[in-house]
């Protein structure tokens, strides 16, 4: 079979041929209207009615997850379509890593019968029309799950099979299969460096939350952790298969700066997320135009996921809200 890339695998938009200083300008002053004190806009009793003006959530009236998810499509779509061609070649694996919650989205929502919700969601999506087209024209989550795999092998190899698992693991299992065999692609297919350095940051940090589970549990099981990362597998496994703690807490503090229990979930999600806005914070300043690009679209994602925070956490107590925030 051919192989492709993945920007054969995103929307074939026209190329309008802005200068790439003049997206990063625009980014720059999209960038002041994201959330800035997440502490403030927490402890508010409406968070989701607090957003900065001009903030990309505002674009939607409704305040549901849903929409929270939508609102960042749209503007990963303005920010794709304001990029040149070069540009969007270079940061297609990041859009494509996005667009992969939206086909998990689409395939929950073929599963519960909800044919017009897919439509909905994918109006606000970058995949290509023979994606959207799987997914709206799918009868049912596995049919397409099957789809999606022979689409995504003309990527890579790794891909084969990982429709199976739909069917013995379920939605949930065909997610983490998805995601991690894309993250293990990304990282050895000539990816920018920059891009490729933050992937294998994601990496660090799915690998890390994985083993704290694990040790969390108690088990000793082999748990097929995902190669890439900064951090080898074998040093994981090693933790894992001893349960030292001790060596649990030295990887995390390496991998987040800060000290944090391996024991304590709550905050290992946002202590990791923590450690890659900094790295990205001081690749803006060193590099200019793709950090400052990758940094304003891992900002968006951040926020959104704070917000889904704030959304679902809107009866927890407002330390234990605060304790999952990324600031």
């Amino acid at each position: 079979m051919k192989r492709c890339s993945a920007t054969e695998l995103l929307d074939k938009a026209p190329d309008n041929g802005f200068p790439a200083d003049y997206l990063f300008s625009r980014l720059k002053g999209r960038r002041a209207r994201l959330v800035s004190d997440w502490d403030a806009l927490a402890a508010s009793p409406s968070p989701l009615e607090q957003l900065p003006k001009g903030h990309f959530q505002m674009t939607l009236g409704d305040r549901t997850a849903e929409a929270i998810w939508r609102a960042l499509l749209f503007e990963y779509g303005w920010v794709y379509h304001q990029m040149n061609q070069q540009l969007r070649k270079t940061f297609s694996p990041f859009f494509l890593y996005a667009e992969l919650r939206t086909m998990i989205i689409c395939l929950r929502y073929l599963r519960e019968l909800k044919k017009d919700m897919v439509r909905q969601i994918l109006m606000a999506s970058i995949l290509s029309d023979d994606i959207k087209k799987i997914l709206r024209e799918s009868n049912d989550a596995l049919t397409a799950a099957q789809e999606i795999e022979e689409t995504f092998y003309c990527l890579s190899e790794r891909f084969a099979g990982i429709a199976e698992i739909m069917r013995t693991e379920g939605l949930k299992g065909f997610e983490q299969i998805l995601v991690e065999h894309y993250l293990s692609f990304v990282v050895n297919a000539g990816t920018d460096p920059i891009l490729r350095s933050f992937f294998r940051r994601l990496i660090d940090a799915r690998n890390m939350l994985a083993l704290a589970k694990l040790l969390r549990i108690g088990t000793t099981a082999d748990h097929r952790f995902i190669s890439g990362g900064m951090v080898s597998t074998a040093r994981i496994n090693d933790i894992l298969i001893s349960r030292n703690k001790q060596a649990a807490d030295k990887l995390l503090f390496e991998l987040a700066g800060e000290m944090i229990s391996a024991l304590d979930l709550r905050r290992i999600e946002p202590g990791l997320y923590r450690s890659i806005s900094r790295w990205l914070k001081r690749e803006r300043s060193a590099v200019t135009g793709i950090g400052t690009a990758l940094d304003y679209l891992w900002r968006c994602s951040i926020d959104v996921l704070n917000l889904s925070v704030l959304f679902y956490g809107q009866h927890l107590a407002k330390d234990a809200l605060a304790a999952e925030l990324v600031r």
